[in-house]
């Protein structure tokens, strides 16, 4: 387990021994209360960020965006999924059509 804090493993090894004394019917609770303090706690470590990764992502999105944006014609989208819906049944196994 990560022991992000540095503190010593002793700690967590108290704390699970804590918990494992509390009657199981009130875990529900205790977590519950955990959670709650743990959301309290202000953050004290920012959160890593790989730039290059974040570049990479953004590219990414980028392209995504661009293709979203791109106001070709829609009668174009149709004549090609038309064209691809009978290429693809072409030729099959089975008798039933891929796209029905």
């Amino acid at each position: 387990m990560v022991n992000p804090s540095g503190s010593s493993p002793t700690s967590l090894k108290l704390l699970l021994d804590e918990i494992e004394a509390t009657p199981k019917e009130h875990w529900t609770d205790l977590l519950n209360t955990l959670r709650q303090f743990r959301q309290r706690i202000p953050l004290t470590t920012l959160p890593i960020v790989n730039v290059e990764q974040a570049q990479k992502n953004q590219a990414a999105i980028d392209l995504l965006d661009s293709w979203i944006n791109n106001d070709e014609d829609a009668s174009e989208h149709q004549q090609t999924w038309d064209f691809l819906k009978v290429a693809l049944d072409e030729d099959r196994l089975s008798n039933r059509p891929l796209f029905p």
